[in-house]
């Protein structure tokens, strides 16, 4: 192989090795921008700690972890802040109302009856768009 063609191969890999590298810190920005979007804070919604427990006795490694049980009613017009489930699962009962959950950046509806898992990976707030009250009780494994 002559040295003009050796000179060649290289210049082609270095070439795929930065368009590699620019489409995964694109694919990356696109990504977390799309996790991170959403409202920073809540609005005409409450949170309501009906009930909690201590795992450190109920099952193994579940010292410094509770489960916990509230009740989120969300007004008319109202939303959650966005927010992660990173290390702490949940179970969201849709107990009252028709509410839009946007998650990772795609707009769910869900209706009373419904029950709505989120774990690792899930980043979501939920919004209000009808005329009445929204209310979700979210069952969680979290760390106080």
């Amino acid at each position: 192989m002559s040295h003009f063609q050796n000179r060649l191969d290289v210049l082609s890999t270095t070439i795929w090795v930065k368009y590699a590298l620019l489409t995964l810190v694109i694919v990356t920005c696109v990504a977390s921008s799309a996790q991170s979007s959403g409202p920073t804070n809540t609005k005409n919604a409450t949170s309501k700690e009906l009930v909690s427990m201590d795992l450190a006795g109920e099952i193994p490694d579940g010292a410094g972890r509770q489960l916990r049980a509230r009740a989120v009613t969300i007004e008319a017009g109202g939303h959650t802040a966005a927010h992660t489930h990173v290390n702490r699962p949940t179970l969201e009962y849709v107990l009252q109302g028709n509410v839009i959950e946007i998650r990772n950046g795609v707009e769910i509806p869900h209706v009373a009856g419904e029950i709505v898992p989120a774990g690792n990976g899930v980043s979501h707030y939920w919004e209000n768009r009808g005329h009445t009250p929204v209310v979700l009780m979210p069952i969680d494994v979290f760390k106080p």
